[in-house]
């Protein structure tokens, strides 16, 4: 049986895809949090899945169990699934994705036939990537765009440099676009790789920011805004606590607003201290603001 299932086949109008996949290209769940924010407020209906069977290790990525009431158990599977946000101007598939074990070719292959069946015009990926950058800093958001008007408007940083070595479905996916000639951006958050907290609002709110201004689409995001500034709060706090990590972080400031000047940054760098109490402080915070009405 294909492993791509179509559950509705709306008449859909220039339709872009927005994708997001958990694992390696997905620090601090910053992309998969964007795209579970965007279906959420959307209420975007499903409208495709690709079923699990096949694609993942079940020894690494367990099925889960929960009760759906006094005796009735039930086994939630990883998902990949595809759903939709019709507007006047264009249309918005939203795929939340895992980063599979198994088959890359044949899962992306799944993902294309999505995109041949409902002719999407663009795709735009998302990821979040851990990086020596420091959070006192404004959050720095990568990527590329089809045009410089669509870079410009999603205010994205530009890095030196060609990339080369291991990469993640979504860099398969976008090598395979490229070969259709299918128009793909890319955006991606940049978290400082000393916050290793889930989920990291901050990052997520970034990228929602970026994705909705290079498409111009409003999506409210005072609750995502909510869930940042409290974040930035408890990672401040906690940060403040610890000397060594304090020292560590004015490092990197003083690196970062050198290499934004075009001076050399060049000067010795702290060592990055043991962070096991910073996590730890922010992570109990997230647990506690998660319980909160939203």
């Amino acid at each position: 049986m294909p492993p791509l299932r179509i559950l509705e086949t709306p008449e859909l109008h220039e339709p872009t895809l927005i994708a997001a996949f958990a694992g390696w290209s997905d620090a601090g769940g910053a992309a998969t949090s964007a795209a579970q924010y965007l279906a959420e407020r959307w209420r975007a209906p499903r409208i495709a899945e690709i079923e699990a069977e096949g694609f993942y290790d079940f020894t690494q990525l367990r099925p889960t169990v929960r009760y759906v009431d006094e005796t009735r158990r039930r086994i939630d599977w990883p998902e990949n699934f595809f759903s939709v946000h019709q507007t006047p101007e264009r249309d918005l598939i939203i795929l939340n994705g895992i980063e599979p074990h198994l088959h890359w070719k044949t899962y992306v292959d799944s993902v294309l036939d999505v995109i041949q069946r409902f002719d999407v015009k663009l795709v735009v990926t998302l990821g979040a990537l851990f990086v020596e950058y420091p959070h006192t800093r404004p959050m720095r958001i990568t990527g590329t765009a089809p045009d410089p008007e669509m870079q410009e408007r999603a205010g994205l940083f530009q890095r030196g440099g060609r990339y080369e070595g291991p990469t993640g479905i979504s860099g398969v996916l976008n090598v395979a676009l490229r070969d259709r000639e299918v128009p793909a951006a890319t955006i991606w958050a940049n978290v400082p790789h000393y916050v290793s907290a889930s989920p990291n609002p901050r990052a997520t709110l970034g990228l929602l920011r970026s994705l909705t201004s290079m498409l111009e689409v409003e999506v409210p995001l005072r609750r995502m805004e909510r869930a940042s500034e409290a974040f930035d709060t408890q990672l401040n706090e906690a940060t403040e606590k610890n000397s060594e990590v304090s020292e560590y972080v004015r490092s990197l400031e003083e690196r970062i607003d050198a290499e934004l000047d075009g001076t050399s940054g060049d000067g010795p760098q702290a060592e990055l201290p043991a962070t096991d109490t910073i996590v730890k402080d922010i992570e109990d915070f997230l647990r506690g603001s998660s319980r909160e009405e939203p």
